[in-house]
């Protein structure tokens, strides 16, 4: 299986830049697997704000979105000091459960390099702490377009 980026893109992706931090890798100098989960969390969270959702707000409203299950492939390996691209975007709403899709990408000419793939699923919780259908204003923000300025 190749691991460079050859196939359809999703509609609306959010592209977060991170460099590989000396703290997350490992004694071979190799990102290490546990820091993948940060970043897709990082991902969401931008990918969210994009849309004019900040995860903090929905917080304090007693809403959240549970993680589920995390599936992780590891593609191949990054290195300290590295740049890479964050790809989120959001595959499928499916009564209370969302269904993230991440990249970690490695840019370069003329395809990027998938370092690992994901997809996360999480489930919206409600204020009494149990899980809801995805609220229809949220869900249509999530498919949507950025917003301007955000």
């Amino acid at each position: 299986m190749s691991n460079v980026t050859d196939r359809e893109e999703p509609r609306y992706v959010h592209r977060l830049p991170v460099q590989v931090r000396y703290p997350e890798a490992d004694p071979m100098g190799r990102l290490h697997h546990s820091v993948f989960l940060i970043y897709f969390e990082m991902g969401r969270t931008e990918y969210l704000r994009e849309r004019g959702i900040a995860y903090a707000d929905m917080e304090r409203t007693g809403q959240f979105i549970a993680i589920t299950s995390a599936d992780v492939r590891y593609r191949a390996a990054a290195r300290y000091d590295e740049q890479l691209i964050v790809e989120t975007w959001v595959e499928e709403i499916r009564g209370a459960r969302i269904f993230f899709k991440n990249r970690v990408l490695r840019p370069g000419s003329p395809l990027d390099t998938v370092i690992a793939e994901a997809t996360i699923c999480g489930a919206f919780i409600g204020p009494d702490g149990r899980p809801h259908r995805f609220p229809e204003e949220a869900a249509t923000l999530m498919f949507g377009p950025p917003k301007a300025g955000a």
